[in-house]
C-alpha cells in the first residue's frame, strides 16, 4: 500500500519552478529520487486525510509540498526583527557544534519528509555552518528548535532508511489515520537522532 502511494516522477518544469522558488539549485540526489516518485499521491494531515506512509512515520513530500512548507517560514525571514527575536530561540546538541547554524529558521533549509501532525521536518541544510557540508541532512520545526546531524547528504540518509526498514523495526501497523508503517508510538527521526548520538560517543 505505501508503494502504490507513491507519485509518478516530478517533471523538469516541476524542479525547476521549485528550485526557483528556493532561489537556489538542489542536490543532485534528491533531484534524482524527486525525478524517480515526486512525493506521495496522498499525505497525511490533522484534518484527516489517511494517506499511507511511505516512510515509516512521516510524509514523503512532493515538489509542491516541499515549497509550500519551506514557504510558511517566510513569514519570519521577511521581517529582520522576528527572525533575530525568533532565531534564539534555534540550538544545537553537543556534537553538532558548528556543524549546524544555531538558529530556528533559515531560509537555506528545506524540507523534505515532514511529521503528519506537526511542523516538524527532515531536510536539506544548505545554510551549514562554518565546519558543516551543504547538503547535509537536519532536523528542523515548530518543537525542533534544538538540531543534530541526521545524515551527511541525502544519499546517505536513504542508506539509512533502507538499513532501518531492512532490520523490521518498522513493521505495517493502524494508526489514528489507518494504515501506518512502524508503531504509531514511535517517530522515526527517533531512530535518526539514536544514530547522531552512538556516532558522538564513538567519536568521544
Amino acid at each position: 500500500m505505501a508503494y502504490d502511494n507513491l507519485s509518478p516522477p516530478a517533471t523538469a518544469t516541476e524542479l525547476d519552478i521549485l528550485e526557483e522558488a528556493l532561489g537556489q539549485a538542489l542536490p543532485d540526489d534528491v533531484k534524482d529520487v524527486l525525478k524517480r516518485h515526486n512525493g506521495q499521491l496522498s499525505v497525511i494531515t490533522p484534518a484527516g486525510d489517511h494517506g499511507v506512509p511511505c516512510i515509516p512515520t512521516l510524509n514523503f513530500l512532493s515538489t509542491k509540498h516541499i515549497q509550500e512548507a519551506w514557504s510558511h517560514w517566510s513569514t519570519y525571514w521577511d521581517y529582520p526583527e522576528d527572525l533575530e527575536r525568533v532565531n534564539k530561540f534555534g540550538g544545537v546538541f553537543p556534537g553538532a557544534e558548528g556543524i549546524i547554524k544555531p538558529l530556528f529558521t533559515s531560509p537555506g533549509w528545506i524540507p523534505l519528509w515532514a511529521d503528519p501532525i506537526d511542523r516538524q521536518y527532515v531536510g536539506l541544510d544548505l545554510d551549514p555552518g562554518p565546519h558543516g557540508k551543504r547538503g547535509q541532512i537536519i532536523n528542523f520545526g515548530i518543537d525542533d528548535e534544538i538540531h543534530f546531524i541526521c545524515a551527511s547528504s541525502f544519499t546517505e540518509l536513504l542508506e539509512i532508511l533502507l538499513e532501518e526498514v531492512y532490520s523490521g523495526i518498522w513493521q505495517p501497523s493502524e494508526s489514528w489515520s489507518g494504515p501506518w508503517f512502524g508503531s504509531p508510538d514511535e517517530q522515526f527521526t527517533n531512530a535518526l537522532f539514536k544514530r547522531f548520538q552512538t556516532k558522538m560517543q564513538l567519536n568521544s
